[in-house]
Parts: structure tokens; C-alpha cells; sequence
């Protein structure tokens, strides 16, 4: 087996690095108030969109809900590797993605209007709208309750990933219903 210094210098920086997360997570984050209000958000918008979802149209808006936990989380993670952003509390030390919003506040948010907004003007307008929510109102908010820190990004940033997150997902969700018809 061929040795690289470098990759095992590497490896040693980045697993001090996620020990010394865990310890801060476990000292600092876990029952703190930030870390109940996370549990909170993860819980309440499930309950909410329980109560609303359109059963006839359940895997469905499922699979659109999933759809955008796997592709939020993704440019997440790219967001933090990138040093864009950081977050000092989550519910799990596991991840560097929050976690809370990747597989709770967006999916549900946007499977929500995904359901009532079937038509592409209206859902459009929705999302252009729940663009500058999220992104002037929830990542202050975030921000000022100390559990999100921008590094080299800019709120404006986030309008369009917000909105293209949310249209192109639901165009995939045309082809793949489209599909699934003419089989």
C-alpha cells in the first residue's frame, strides 16, 4: 500500500477536528436552549404538514419532500466545506449540515406549497416569496439566536438557491410523473 504523507496529515487535522466538535457539541450545544428550540422546529412542521397533507397525493409530495432534503443537504454541506457558513448548533454532532432545516424546515415548507400551488405560476410566486423569508427573515433570525454565522456569504446569496432548489425539483417531479404515466 503506497503511503501519502500528506493525505495522512490530512486525515489526522480532520479527525482532531471532529473530536473537537463533538466535545464543544456535547459540553456546549446538547440541552442549551438553541439545541431544544432545534428539536422544537424538527418536530412542530411534521405534526403541521401531518394534519394537511393531501393523502390521495401522498407519495407524491413525499417523494418531491425527499427530493429536496437530498439536494438541500447536499449544497449544505457544499456551503460549509466551502467556508461560506457555519453553524454552532444542530441537533446531532454528526453532520456539518443543519440538519433541522435539510430534513425539516425545507422539505416541509416546500412540499407545502408543492401540494397547494399546483399550477407553475402560482407556485413560483409562492417560492420567489419563501425565498426572501428564508433568506431575510430566517437566517437573521438564525443568526441573531446565535445558531448560524455567515462566513463569506451574503443573504441576497441564498434567494436563488432557495427558489431554483425548489423549481427545479418540481420540474424533475413533471418528468418522473410523466414517466411513471406512460409505462
Amino acid at each position: 500500500m503506497k503511503r501519502i504523507p500528506m493525505f495522512e496529515e490530512m486525515y489526522d487535522l480532520q479527525s482532531a477536528a471532529d473530536a473537537t466538535g463533538r466535545e464543544f457539541w456535547f459540553n456546549n450545544v446538547v440541552f442549551s436552549y438553541q439545541w431544544w428550540l432545534l428539536v422544537v422546529v424538527t418536530i412542530i412542521p411534521y405534526i403541521v404538514w401531518w394534519k394537511i397533507v393531501d393523502r390521495r397525493r401522498l407519495f407524491e409530495i413525499t417523494t418531491y419532500g425527499l427530493l429536496v432534503t437530498l439536494l438541500s443537504g447536499l449544497l449544505d454541506a457544499i456551503g460549509v466545506e466551502a467556508d461560506a457558513w457555519e453553524y454552532k448548533y444542530d441537533l446531532v454532532p454528526l453532520l456539518d449540515v443543519f440538519i433541522v432545516y435539510d430534513i425539516a424546515v425545507l422539505p416541509v415548507s416546500y412540499m407545502v406549497i408543492y401540494q397547494y400551488f399546483p399550477k407553475w405560476q402560482p407556485f413560483i410566486i409562492a417560492h420567489i416569496i419563501l425565498a426572501f423569508v428564508f433568506a431575510f427573515g430566517a437566517e437573521p433570525l438564525l443568526m441573531w439566536l446565535d445558531i448560524y454565522q455567515m462566513m463569506q456569504w451574503k443573504h441576497i446569496y441564498s434567494v436563488p438557491g432557495y427558489f431554483f432548489l425548489a423549481i427545479f425539483l418540481r420540474w424533475v417531479m413533471g418528468r418522473l410523473i410523466k414517466k411513471n404515466q406512460s409505462l
